[in-house]
């Protein structure tokens, strides 16, 4: 399913993503994080953000577009990226999405989509999950013993 945004959510989805990015101005990333295949810090906030609205829009759930400081992450850590319980996951690359271990028994639900770049103005939401049941039916990553990735065919389509 394709989720097309409107202009100014478009415009306020960036501007999320840009203070996301600033907020972590001189933050380093962490160890598992290989930089040779990583995009631009800039452009993976704002796809996320993008993402993130998208699902709101698609499934009708409040998008705070929450931004902090990284030495605040550890307050907000707990709180879903839309509504009261879902999680999302930009993909990039990836047959499948990110699961990780440290938010299960939350009773969340994962949600995953890919934004088109370059701008990021539509994204293919690819479906959802249970977030427990995406980790037990996830593939480990292969670099991070608490990191699996469930695979695309898994989800429940939009």
């Amino acid at each position: 399913m394709i989720i097309d945004l409107e202009a100014w959510e478009y415009e306020w989805a960036s501007h999320v993503g840009i203070r996301r990015f600033t907020e972590r101005w001189t933050s380093l990333n962490a160890p598992w994080y290989q930089d040779s295949r990583m995009e631009d810090d800039r452009t993976a906030q704002v796809a996320a953000a993008v993402t993130e609205l998208a699902v709101a829009k698609h499934t009708n759930q409040y998008w705070g577009g929450h931004v902090w400081p990284a030495d605040q992450h550890h307050l907000w850590s707990d709180m879903a990226d839309v509504g009261r319980n879902i999680e999302v996951r930009r993909v990039r690359s990836r047959r499948g999405a990110a699961v990780r271990e440290k938010q299960l028994k939350r009773g969340l639900i994962l949600w995953a989509g890919q934004p088109t770049p370059p701008e990021f103005r539509q994204v293919e939401l690819w479906g959802w999950i249970d977030y427990d049941t995406a980790w037990s039916q996830g593939e480990p990553s292969g670099f991070d013993l608490g990191v699996r990735y469930i695979d695309r065919d898994r989800l429940v389509a939009p």
